[in-house]
């Protein structure tokens, strides 16, 4: 078989219980106006179906200890997913694939300030690369963003507060 031969190649597991690395760094907090990817994230609504969400790596966080905070609006259909269930999905394109990572969310408590967002934490359940040999993802959904001097500050700001939640 030559490598443009169409055969299936299922996902490879890649990490269990970690954020794996290429996802840590994408979201570590720094160089925000160059990572111009969204992070769509997907949870399940009440009558089953799924629901996507697309964050900025200005409104997620992974922290050293490899737990992962995030804030969306608190009015969203994906927080309230978040609060009943818990479960969500991160798809990412790194690395020549789309990485998916499999998390459990619950609501930051302590140090949450007020405003329209919920804070949430969470944990790796598992995470796997989609992949195949005859081509690489060059990119998911990107974005431009539209007035960098107003954007970054609030990020900035999100950030922080993703630092200080718990």
């Amino acid at each position: 078989m030559g490598i443009a031969d169409q055969t299936y190649t299922p996902a490879r597991d890649i990490s269990s219980a970690e954020i794996p690395t290429s996802v840590s760094a994408f979201l570590n907090g720094e160089g925000l106006l160059s990572k111009t990817q969204a992070v769509r994230i997907a949870t399940t609504d009440a009558d089953g179906w799924p629901r996507a969400m697309l964050l900025t790596a200005g409104e997620m966080l992974v922290l050293p200890d490899g737990s992962m905070r995030f804030a969306v609006f608190r009015e969203s259909g994906t927080a309230a997913n978040l609060l009943r269930d818990g479960r969500l999905m991160l798809s990412i394109s790194l690395d020549g694939g789309v990485c998916e990572v499999r998390l459990h969310a619950k609501p930051c408590s302590r140090h949450v300030p007020d405003g329209p967002l919920a804070y949430f934490t969470a944990e790796a359940d598992s995470a796997r690369m989609h992949a195949v040999d005859y081509a690489d993802v060059t990119s998911g959904v990107t974005f431009a963003v539209h007035d960098p001097a107003a954007v970054l500050p609030r990020w900035q700001q999100q950030l922080a507060a993703l630092r200080e939640v718990s």
